[in-house]
Formats: C-alpha cells, sequence, structure tokens
C-alpha cells in the first residue's frame, strides 16, 4: 500500500498542519477531504527523503570495526570469513 502525502487547499489546519501522510490502496482513487478536519485536500508531490551521506566509501576492515562478518567467496562457490 503506498504512501501519499495531501496538502489542504486552504491555509495551514490546526489538525492536519501543512499536510499529512495517508496509506491508500493501490489503484485507489485520492482522497478529496481531510480525514480528520474534512476541509478540502489535493495530493502534493514526492516529499524529499533524507538519506545519510558517506563520507569514505566502505571497505572491509570498516566493516569489521562496526560488528559485521565479512564474507569472501571462493572458487568453488562457497563463502569463507575474511
Amino acid at each position: 500500500m503506498p504512501i501519499r502525502f495531501y496538502a489542504p487547499l486552504q491555509p495551514p489546519c490546526k489538525l492536519c498542519g501543512p499536510g499529512f501522510e495517508h496509506r491508500l490502496p493501490a489503484g485507489a482513487p485520492d482522497l478529496e477531504a481531510c480525514p480528520k478536519c474534512g476541509l478540502a485536500v489535493r495530493p502534493a508531490g514526492p516529499q524529499p527523503v533524507s538519506s545519510p551521506k558517506l563520507s569514505a566509501p566502505l571497505s572491509v576492515s570498516r566493516a569489521k570495526q562496526a560488528g559485521f562478518t565479512v564474507l569472501k567467496r571462493t572458487p568453488g562457490g562457497e563463502y569463507e570469513r575474511q
């Protein structure tokens, strides 16, 4: 079920604020009114997503320091610890 972001047509509402997210089944029509306050709403564009920035490339030693088990594929098709 996709999550869609909706914004009110009027100035921000005290219940909804500048907008809200709503989960709808795939293929369902967009909401026309807010489920909380009943004001008319419109689908808003995609919201920005916060993703971490990698400061350095990933390495085997950093993965081991973080507690991950690092595996290496052998020519026989099996994996062994590094």
